[in-house]
């Protein structure tokens, strides 16, 4: 069987494979939004300064940071000892002499305004003078994985602990990442009298980065514990039949958009330069059946709109037209009539 007619016989069969339903026809120069081919965005292109949320200033305490504090009463000989004071679980720093006194949320110096305050309060100093200063910040732990330059466990200031810094910390994407991000968060903990599967599973959060930078709602924040992972791009294929050179499956690029003209490019051109009628048959996610869109050549030279981007899956087919037919089997006599003798003479 002739390459031409193996080839129109196959975008027959993808076709006739959807039962019995006729592929809906449009124009490519009318192509309904929900039809037009998803433009790539490369991730590596997204400005991540764009996703950094308003975070609290850097000297705000935090459950677990760990102060010095030093308590001074102006009648020392040596300079007062500096205590190592952690905040608990409930923002309470128990200081020495004095007790616990609520200190998360406040600067280093609202802190020590407050247990000056609660020094005099109980009754154990006069007018002492309170210095506050960082010992050391509580750090949670959470691990990158898939498409990073540096996979594994990383240790991030709890006040700096968001998704930009994991990235950054862990090197940047690869060349092969895609723009999702999946957040898997530690199951809260739950009261035995409370207990049911779903509140002790881990909570999935599911994030395209392309549209995080445009929605300053998107929780960009982790716990202690989670798991991030960047998810590879998938490779997509486009496959061009019909009246080209080398027809079969392409590898379409990672990084950019693959347009029409490029895809018969990929497969050698066509086998005439008179083809210009093209069909591109696509089958979306969660479509019934695949539709038709009707292109054409000479219109995607002229016109850069008429060259379709094309999305994952698509079938580009080059279609025999009478025309085609006719100038194609002429040719194919005229080269048998040079190359085979003729019964008789």
């Amino acid at each position: 069987m002739p390459t031409r007619n193996r080839n129109a016989l196959i975008g027959l069969l993808i076709l006739l494979s959807t039962g019995c339903h006729r592929a809906l026809v449009y124009d490519s120069s009318t192509l309904p939004d929900e039809l037009i081919a998803p433009q790539v965005v490369n991730p590596l292109n997204i400005d991540f300064a764009k996703l950094a949320r308003n975070k609290e200033r850097s000297e705000i305490l935090h459950l677990g940071d760990v102060i010095e504090v030093q308590v001074a009463t102006g009648i020392e000989e040596e300079e007062p000892i500096a205590w190592k004071v952690r905040l608990d679980n409930q923002g309470f720093g128990t200081i020495p002499i004095i007790g616990p006194v609520r200190l998360a949320g406040l600067d280093f110096t609202a802190a020590g305004q407050a247990i000056r305050h609660e020094g005099i309060q109980r009754g154990k100093y006069v007018a002492p003078n309170v210095s506050v200063t960082l010992g050391q910040r509580r750090t949670i732990r959470v691990t990158v994985l898939g498409a990073v330059k540096q996979q594994g466990p990383l240790d991030l200031p709890v006040a700096d602990a968001d998704l930009l810094a994991a990235l950054s910390m862990a090197g940047n994407l690869t060349e092969k990442a895609s723009t999702i991000v999946e957040l898997r968060h530690p199951p809260r903990p739950v009261m035995a009298a409370s207990f049911s599967p779903e509140a002790n599973s881990p909570r999935l959060v599911t994030i395209d980065l392309a549209r995080a930078e445009l929605d300053q709602n998107v929780d960009l924040r982790l716990e202690d514990g989670t798991t991030i992972m960047v998810r590879p791009r998938p490779v997509r294929f486009v496959s061009v039949i019909g009246l080209v050179r080398k027809p079969g499956q392409h590898e379409m690029p990672m990084d950019k958009d693959l347009h029409l003209l490029e895809a018969i490019s990929l497969s050698e051109g066509r086998v005439l330069q008179m083809a210009d009628k093209v069909h591109i048959i696509r089958q979306g996610p969660g479509w019934r059946d695949p539709v038709v869109i009707e292109a054409s050549v000479k219109a995607a030279k002229a016109n850069p709109k008429s060259n379709l981007r094309l999305a994952d899956g698509d079938v580009v087919s080059v279609e025999e037209t009478t025309a085609t037919f006719v100038v194609g089997t002429l040719r194919e006599f005229v080269r048998l009539g040079f190359t085979s003798g003729i019964p008789g003479f």
